[in-house]
């Protein structure tokens, strides 16, 4: 177990990509967990331990421990000019989900370790490729970059008025301040009134359809915004919606892809 949690906090800390706020990463994880199958839920707890909510918490611990290093592709993904993925190599997201679902898989030939691991990169890097700000698009150049842009600092119903802020930064935690008052099983019950109807839509396909639609998700959004874009109070709210979903997808996701490797 103490080696696990060094290899954590060797690559799956935080440098160039992040994942979400951690009561996001909760939610997503609680809300994964009610739509596994028993024998999904009960791989999870074997590896991870009976409070599932916790697991959000070492990997926030994990991410702050140093640089992501040569591993900080591990929790993006680029898709070409017509929105495919590319996956050249293992250092993305989908390789290594795709890794991470054939040792669960296979788990009788595997020790402990390795599949603990595998279970952990299911989570987390199903998270991370749902932030905007870990979709790279060659179409846009610049959404592989923290470029700077200009964001609104007041009130509605005031003159509007900028700040720069970062662009990956604000995708990771620029939402969170708005319902900080917000638990996890609050932001749980949101998602599901808002995106359960489409959970099926959500799960259906594989980690590779999956990065195709987050481009679809992401690329309207850098047909306007790019560096030194101002992001107005309205924008603002209407890219909260984006924001939640990707949130509501990963959530999904992740149970999809629990299930798949233990059926």
């Amino acid at each position: 177990m103490k080696k696990i949690f060094i290899t954590l906090a060797l690559v799956m800390g935080v440098y160039s990509a992040q994942a979400w706020n951690w009561v996001y990463d909760q939610a997503a994880l609680l809300l994964a967990f009610e739509n596994m199958t028993p024998v999904a839920q009960a791989e999870m707890k074997k590896y991870l331990g009976e409070d599932i909510r916790n697991q959000v918490q070492t990997f926030e611990k994990a991410r702050k421990k140093g640089n992501l290093l040569e591993t900080a592709d591990w929790r993006t993904i680029s898709l070409d000019m017509n929105l495919r993925p590319v996956v050249a190599d293992d250092k993305n997201a989908i390789a290594q989900l795709e890794n991470a679902v054939e040792v669960v898989k296979n788990q009788a030939n595997k020790d402990n370790d390795e599949v603990e691991f595998a279970i952990r990169k299911i989570i987390e890097l199903t998270i991370d490729m749902h932030n905007v700000a870990n979709v790279y698009l060659a179409e846009f150049p610049y959404s592989k970059e923290d470029f700077e842009f200009q964001q609104s600092a007041g009130g509605y119903g005031k003159r509007e008025k900028f700040r720069t802020r970062k662009w990956k930064h604000f995708w990771t935690y620029g939402f969170s301040v708005f319902h900080s008052a917000w638990s996890a099983e609050m932001h749980v019950r949101d998602l599901k009134v808002c995106h359960g109807r489409n959970k099926e839509k959500y799960m259906a396909g594989t980690i590779r359809t999956w990065a195709s639609d987050m481009g679809n998700l992401a690329k309207p959004l850098y047909e306007w915004a790019g560096p030194d874009c101002e992001l107005s109070r309205q924008a603002h709210s209407e890219e909260e919606e984006r924001f939640y979903a990707g949130v509501a997808r990963a959530a999904y996701r992740i149970a999809a892809l629990m299930n798949e490797a233990t059926k």
